[in-house]
């Protein structure tokens, strides 16, 4: 096991967290309290809107409505109201 201090795990992050999954990491703060650096297993984060087959699937679709000729155009960008309407 290995105790430091939060201004020693900012010096050296790579070198604890490497560390931590070989031994025990303590950080110390506030004097009285402290934090265990264990590993963990490797998270995935996915959602709809990160989801890169979703996305493709939404710009395939808007490519197809465009050929289709399902589209506004906007003649004057100042004024976007008066193409939509």
């Amino acid at each position: 096991m290995i105790a430091i201090s939060t201004t020693e795990l900012r010096k050296n992050l790579r070198k604890y967290l490497t560390m931590a999954t070989k031994e025990k990491v303590v950080v110390r703060f506030n004097k009285t309290e402290t934090v265990e650096i264990v590993p963990g297993e490797k998270i995935t984060v996915k959602d709809e809107y990160s989801d890169n087959t979703k996305l493709l699937e939404v710009l395939k679709k808007g490519e197809e409505d465009i050929a289709a000729g399902m589209f506004t155009e906007i003649k004057d960008p100042k004024n976007i109201w008066a193409s939509i309407l």
